[in-house]
């Protein structure tokens, strides 16, 4: 490089330094310039949420994909939580911890929230349901938020309402009944029965169907049949002929799995590493949760066109766990398998076939 040109290069180096720094400083050091920038960029943001959920079709969003194994890592962390939209109603299939988080990242419409599935009453699918009734409550939901549930979902809803039962007044106290009226506030339990439709309301129809989660009884699945289009998402299960039935012919089958093997090494190395208590309840969970090549056989059996994978035990953080993931599923179902993240979302247009699959 000639010298002239290398000099007049570094001089520009040196000056877009000099720029840098200087601007570095007027930010941190000038209040207004501060504020002007976080409210652009809160507008920005703002601006860029689009409520084009639901609609004409269906829209299933995951707010959470991991099981209590989860834990923190790049794919982040929020246990279960599948958000379903059909036609104008709005319903989340569980709440995991951190799940009310993600919910509120992705910008979903709480104000719009009908209700609340909830699967079973483990800890990883509930842990959240207090903040999704403060999300939503505080953006308009307009009735206190129904949680529907099998038997034991009355003592799960006054639980939470004891808890929570003074934030509710705490917060109307503060802000007024104009925009957070105890009319809205709290639970309702909407007890249902298993293996019937519990929803059925302007062509949304919610059918929930008995799975196998033992000791638990009835864990439930749940399907949604809207314009057409259907559906089904397993909750906690192993392998189950009546799930397989109640999806048949389903155009997303939204399955739990379990990694066996890699179980099987999480276990040797906590009982190696001094930890055989944690390493025997996480052996435990082998005997009732599904595997991936046991969701596929399911998959195939019910003639769904797409499983997604969801409810990881433990949670792939990586590309050499999804591997692991899907070790022996292509000899099963060569195609029309997805394995979800948080924040993926499926969108079935009604009186289609079409499946658009999106982050």
């Amino acid at each position: 490089m000639p010298k002239n040109i290398k000099s007049a290069v570094t001089y520009v180096a040196f000056a877009l330094l000099v720029l840098g720094i200087g601007v570095y400083a007027l930010v941190m050091n000038n209040t207004s310039v501060q504020d002007r920038l976080i409210k652009r960029g809160l507008a920005t943001q703002l601006s860029g949420l689009v409520d084009d959920y639901g609609g004409d079709k269906i829209d299933v969003v995951f707010c959470g994909v991991a099981s209590p194994m989860g834990g923190a890592g790049p794919r982040g962390a929020a246990q279960t939580c599948v958000a379903v939209f059909a036609g104008d109603k709005f319903f989340l299939v569980d709440t995991g911890a951190r799940s009310a988080d993600k919910v509120a990242s992705l910008g979903l419409p709480v104000g719009r929230l009908n209700g609340v599935l909830l699967t079973h009453f483990h800890s990883d699918h509930i842990a959240d349901l207090g903040e999704v009734h403060l999300n939503s409550w505080v953006r308009g939901r307009p009735e206190k938020l129904r949680v529907y549930g099998g038997p034991g979902v009355n003592k799960v809803v006054d639980g939470f309402n004891l808890a929570y039962g003074q934030d509710y007044r705490y917060r109307t106290d503060h802000h007024g009944e104009d925009y957070t009226p105890t009319a809205h506030a709290g639970l309702v339990a909407r007890p249902i029965k298993a293996d019937s439709v519990i929803y059925d309301e302007d062509g949304v129809t919610i059918t929930a169907v008995t799975v196998s989660h033992p000791p638990i009884e009835p864990a439930l699945a749940f399907r949604f049949d809207y314009g057409g289009r259907s559906v089904l998402i397993s909750g906690d299960t192993v392998k189950d002929n009546n799930l397989i039935a109640a999806a048949r012919n389903v155009d997303v089958l939204i399955h739990e799995v379990l990694q066996p093997d890699l179980v099987d090494t999480l276990v040797a190395t906590l009982g190696e590493n001094g930890q055989p208590k944690l390493a025997k309840i996480i052996e435990d969970t082998l005997d009732y949760h599904t595997t991936p090549v046991e969701a596929a056989q399911a998959a195939n059996l019910a003639n769904a066109d797409l499983l997604v994978f969801y409810h990881y035990a433990p949670m792939p953080q990586n590309a050499l766990m999804d591997r692991i993931f899907m070790r022996g599923v292509s000899d099963v179902r060569p195609e029309g398998v997805l394995g979800a993240l948080e924040g993926t979302r499926l969108s079935l247009p009604a009186k289609n076939d079409a499946i658009k699959i999106s982050d």
